[in-house]
Formats: C-alpha cells, sequence, structure tokens
C-alpha cells in the first residue's frame, strides 16, 4: 500500500505571517506554489512553477578557451542569444598587424564588437593598451587592427568578445 505525506499548507497572505523551521516545506494554496523555509525568512523563497521557468534564459552550449581551440570561447543561450572571444598572439614585430578574426559560432545579427590590445614593454614589463568597440552586422568574421605601441614593444596580444544572435 502507498504512502500519503501531506505538508503544512495555508494561503499566501498566512504565508507572510509565517517563519518556517529550517528546511520546511509548504503549500501556498493561493499561488499553488511550494515554499522552503530557512527559519528566518518571513513567508519562505517561493519555488518557481514550471510553467514560470518557460520564459527562463539560460546556457545551452558553450565552449572554455583552450590551447587546442585557439583560445576561444562562447555561451549559446536557450533564446538564442550569442556571445563569444578569445585572444590572440599579435607577434612579436614592431608593426602595426590587420587580422581577420572568424567568430566561433555564425552570427545572425551582431550587435557589439569589442577589442582590446596588449603591449608588453621590453624595458619594463608594463603592459600599454588600448580598448575600442564596434556596432556592425557582420555575421561570419571582423577585421582587427592591432598596432605597435612603442619601438620597445616586444609581444602584442588582442583580446576580443562579441554578441548578437546566433544564426
Amino acid at each position: 500500500m502507498s504512502k500519503q505525506i501531506q505538508i503544512r499548507r495555508g494561503s499566501a497572505t498566512e504565508h507572510e505571517n509565517f517563519t518556517g523551521a529550517i528546511g520546511e516545506i509548504t503549500m501556498d494554496t493561493t499561488n499553488k506554489t511550494l515554499r522552503v523555509h530557512d527559519g528566518e525568512t518571513t513567508g519562505g523563497i517561493i519555488l518557481a512553477k514550471e510553467s514560470e521557468l518557460e520564459s527562463a534564459d539560460y546556457v545551452i552550449e558553450s565552449q572554455m578557451p583552450t590551447e587546442e581551440n585557439g583560445y576561444t570561447w562562447y555561451r549559446k543561450y536557450k533564446s538564442g542569444w550569442l556571445e563569444q572571444g578569445g585572444i590572440y598572439d599579435a607577434g612579436s614585430s614592431k608593426r602595426d598587424i590587420l587580422k581577420t578574426i572568424t567568430f566561433v559560432k555564425p552570427f545572425k545579427t551582431a550587435w557589439s564588437y569589442s577589442f582590446k590590445s596588449i603591449g608588453i614593454n621590453d624595458t619594463t614589463t608594463n603592459p600599454s593598451s588600448m580598448q575600442y568597440g564596434a556596432n556592425g552586422n557582420k555575421t561570419t568574421s571582423i577585421n582587427s587592427f592591432c598596432f605597435g605601441f612603442s619601438t620597445n614593444d616586444t609581444a602584442r596580444y588582442q583580446v576580443w568578445s562579441a554578441v548578437g544572435y546566433g544564426a
């Protein structure tokens, strides 16, 4: 024979004047939800219904930066929103460099791009940097300009990111 479990219950108004014991679960009969209590919070913590989670946006796919993937990363959300970025070594030449960055995942519409160039100085090892952003509608790649900061810069890196809706 099955067992029936019945938990404490009350209206939303009754819950607003009630502080349950640590770990106690109660039912809000007005809103048809459960509340979890911590022994301190009046009314407890309302748990979401499944129907309320349908509109929530969350990561459905991602990649962490590693040497194998060229230090690129991305996060794709349920809504289609896409965030991605990476870093590349522009080399030790003391000249300006134009590089095409191919996005990890294509965009349907990219809203914003951001780049930060970092140069390491020969004598002080203090980084010098410049940051800029752009709006546009590039979907698979974008050109990035990394310039020499001074004749003493020996290594330049560029950190990039882009956001928008994925294809």
